[in-house]
């Protein structure tokens, strides 16, 4: 007797349900909304997720990407600049921040409604500094689509000034003076210098205690005064700027006032914002030399 066998088609029915709930589970289409804003209408919400942006992008210990940098900036520095804010979300999820752009909006008949980026005085900031990777390009699209209706149109390409990835980001402060030339070094043992007998060298104070720091800056804003050709205090926006950009800072404990000291008299500071390593010089005012009576020259 020849023996049966009986075919189950069990593995083709099974995955046909599988390949069904693969095609329902595809990634629902990301949807873009484009929020502009003025720099002094940014609430706190808006605050956290640029936080989160920039704790997902591995810039969050980047001071001139951080709001509390930004924000005082575009409103003392820049006449009160906009920040486009770049929302996104897919299906019924909820919305995250992929993007802030600070932009100057030039006047729609006068320059064509021509829209740059903006950057704070001194500071080379790209616009894709603040933008999440791989996004570029979309909010490109979505920002120039947001704009034209009103006959504005970007001046720039947002997805080729992608630039470098955030935890690579690098900050360059402009020079607000001449450098001065480097010196040859000469061994200490060749040295010959003639000095008063009450000569005290220098004596480097670090202040980064919040309680300290209002004192400390303007500490440092009396010897820029004294020392520089275009003093901070002589722009009262930028002085205003100073003041916020540090107090708000120090609630993190994340600046920190350098001030060099010489028979009592302050002879050098610095601001650094930021914290540990990626701490970035900010502000800087010279050596003077003390004279007698006390008095810098």
């Amino acid at each position: 007797m020849a023996q049966r066998f009986t075919v189950i088609a069990g593995g083709l029915l099974a995955a046909e349900p599988a390949a069904a709930d693969s095609v329902e589970r595809a990634p629902a289409e990301r949807h873009w909304r484009i929020d502009l804003r003025a720099a002094d209408s940014i609430d706190a919400a808006a605050v956290a997720a640029w936080r989160a942006l920039l704790t997902r992008s591995g810039a969050a210990g980047a001071a001139f990407c951080d709001p509390d940098y930004l924000l005082p900036a575009a409103k003392h520095q820049s006449g009160g600049r906009a920040l486009v804010f770049a929302w996104s979300r897919r299906g019924d999820g909820p919305e995250s921040l992929r993007a802030v752009l600070p932009l100057a909006f030039g006047h729609p008949l006068w320059r064509g409604g021509r829209v740059t980026p903006w950057s704070p005085p001194g500071l080379s900031l790209k616009p894709a500094h603040l933008v999440e990777a791989g996004c570029a390009a979309e909010i490109g699209a979505a920002l120039d689509a947001r704009l034209r209706p009103d006959g504005r149109r970007l001046a720039f390409d947002l997805a080729e000034s992608a630039g470098l990835p955030a935890p690579c980001l690098r900050f360059e402060l402009l020079p607000g003076r001449a450098q001065r030339p480097a010196r040859r070094a000469v061994p200490s043992g060749s040295l010959v210098g003639v000095r008063p007998a009450d000569f005290r060298p220098e004596e480097v104070e670090t202040i980064s205690e919040p309680a300290r720091i209002r004192d400390a800056v303007e500490s440092f804003l009396a010897l820029d005064a004294r020392t520089a050709g275009r003093p901070i205090v002589a722009d009262p926006s930028e002085a205003a700027m100073v003041r916020v950009v540090t107090r708000l800072f120090a609630r993190r404990r994340a600046v920190r006032v350098e001030l060099a000291r010489r028979s009592g008299e302050i002879v050098a500071g610095s601001l650094r914002l930021g914290d540990g390593r990626r701490a970035a010089l900010w502000r800087s005012a010279p050596a003077v030399t003390v004279r007698e009576g006390g008095e810098g020259r």
